[in-house]
This record gives structure tokens, C-alpha cells and sequence, in this order.
């Protein structure tokens, strides 16, 4: 009976570890984050506002593209308005320094998020999915 439970509490955690997604987060060709527990007060980064001028891309590497999926990275700020979307994202997201700074042009704070919905409307229909907090990128 013992190492049945055993045996069930070893392929639930199996399941679980390969149920979470695996991400890094680069900026200037540095990596700042590899897929941390969730939590948008730690995984703050901070970047200068001088830093947005030059040629630095923010990019976001997944480490599996289900084809099964359709990932949506979404960028918001403290009002909850949904700043801007990316769909479809398969691997890799690269953000433009140009790009970061329209985010930027009217806040210090962004919040970045992304879902994974089944591709398949009759499994999408039945999933409810929350946005997982990606990282929180700040500018000063």
C-alpha cells in the first residue's frame, strides 16, 4: 500500500514538472530571468530609460512549441487596460527597442503575461485559462 501511494505521488509530480512551461528572458544579449516561480514583485527587471535609445531587443525563448497551442504573450500596465498583444507566438518573441519605447512612453511599470489555449475549438471551448505572470519590466 506504501509504495503504491509512493508510486502515485512520483508520476504526479512527474506530470506536474512537465506540465510547467520552461521560458528565459534576455535583454541586451543578457539573460535576466530562466523561468522563475510566479511572482510579479520579484521577478521585476529594470532597465535604464537610456538603454531604450539603443538597439536592445527584449526577447522571450520558450523552450517548447507545442503545435497544439496557440501562446498569446500580453504587456500590462497597473490599470489592467491591456496594453498590447502578441499572438500566435511560437518559440521566440523578440520586442523591439522601438516598440519597448512606445510601452514606455506613458508608464514606468509593465506587466507581462501569456496563455497557451488548444488549438482545437472544441477543447478550447471548455478550458479556462489565466494569464501566468511572465516578468515585470521597469524603467528608470
Amino acid at each position: 500500500m506504501k509504495q503504491l501511494l509512493v508510486l502515485i505521488a512520483v508520476i504526479l509530480l512527474a506530470g506536474q514538472l512537465t506540465a510547467q512551461q520552461r521560458w528565459t528572458l534576455s535583454y541586451q544579449k543578457k539573460v535576466r530571468l530562466k523561468s522563475v516561480e510566479e511572482n510579479p514583485t520579484a521577478n521585476a527587471i529594470t532597465i535604464k530609460r537610456a538603454s531604450l535609445k539603443a538597439a536592445s531587443d527584449l526577447v522571450i525563448t520558450f523552450k517548447v512549441n507545442d503545435g497544439k497551442v496557440n501562446r498569446t504573450v500580453m504587456a500590462d500596465d497597473s490599470s489592467r487596460s491591456g496594453i498590447k498583444n502578441w499572438d500566435k507566438v511560437k518559440k521566440t518573441l523578440t520586442i523591439k527597442a522601438a516598440e519597448l519605447r512606445k510601452l514606455f512612453k506613458e508608464r514606468d511599470t509593465i506587466l507581462f503575461y501569456f496563455t497557451e489555449i488548444p488549438k482545437d475549438p472544441a477543447l478550447a471551448a471548455v478550458v479556462r485559462m489565466r494569464p501566468v505572470h511572465l516578468f515585470t519590466l521597469v524603467v528608470k
